[in-house]
Order: C-alpha cells, then structure tokens, then sequence
C-alpha cells in the first residue's frame, strides 16, 4: 500500500485549489474540504490550512502546509488514512498525476544551493556524487630534453 505524503498530497490539492479539471476538480476540492471539517473541526488548524489554500492557491506553501497535516493525521488515524487513499485514488487523475505516485520538489524563497539537488519522488539504495572527475593538464609544448 502506498504510503500517504504530504507531498503526493499537495501535487494534488494545489491543482485542485487552482481550479484544475473543471467541475469534477471543484467535487473533489469540496469533498476534501467538507471531510477535513467534519473530521477535524472547523477552525482546526487542517481547515485553516484548507482555508488558506482555497484563498491563495497560487502559494504552493499553503498546499505543503495542508499535505503536512493530512499526512500527520493518516499517520495517526487509520480511518483519515482510508479516506484518503480513496481521495487520492479519484481525485488524483483530475490534474494529471497518477493516483498516489506523484509529489512536487521546491527549492524557492531565500535558498540557496551550493552543489548537486536532486529532486525526486523514492529513491531506494544510496545516492552518491562521488569526487569530481580528473583535471587534465593543460596542453602544451614538450618540456622534455630527452636521453644523452
């Protein structure tokens, strides 16, 4: 079973918040959010979040914010788990992205990166970057006098 992450959660609810897929992506937007107040409460900081994302779904932020605490909350509770795995089932293929396969990497803001990134969904086994690959000298003249 796929585990539920806050970022296949938010590659989801971010398109959705957009206004992705039309009226069956506002469904499933509404789904979600009526879900997360009868689940955890209306001011709960899940609908707050909710809240936040539906006001500014250009901030993908509120979307991570929101995925974080629906992951927390499928963690914790196996009935939210199943909710949405189902959620996720249906609603994921409306913006584009496999059913729970997907998740979106962000280097923004004030980052700042001095190396490789990789931006992935699983990685399974080690990642290495290895020591950077031999200088060759510089071409030139032979500096050589030769044998006497």
């Amino acid at each position: 079973m796929d585990p539920i992450t806050a970022g296949i959660l938010a590659a989801t609810l971010v398109p959705l918040a957009n206004g992705a897929a039309g009226e069956a992506g506002r469904q499933a937007w509404e789904s979600l959010t009526s879900f997360v107040r009868n689940r955890f409460g209306r001011g709960s900081d899940a609908d707050t979040a909710a809240q936040a994302l539906a006001s500014h779904p250009g901030q993908v932020v509120h979307g991570e914010v929101l995925g974080r605490l629906l992951e927390h909350g499928a963690a914790t509770d196996e009935q939210v788990a199943a909710w949405l795995r189902t959620w996720l089932h249906d609603a994921g293929p409306l913006t584009g992205q496999p059913a729970g396969t997907s998740v979106t990497n962000t280097v923004s803001g004030q980052a700042q990166v001095h190396g490789p990134v990789i931006q992935t969904h699983t990685i399974s086994g080690p990642i290495t970057f290895g020591p950077p690959a031999p200088v060759p000298p510089p071409a030139g003249p032979a500096t050589g006098t030769g044998a006497p």
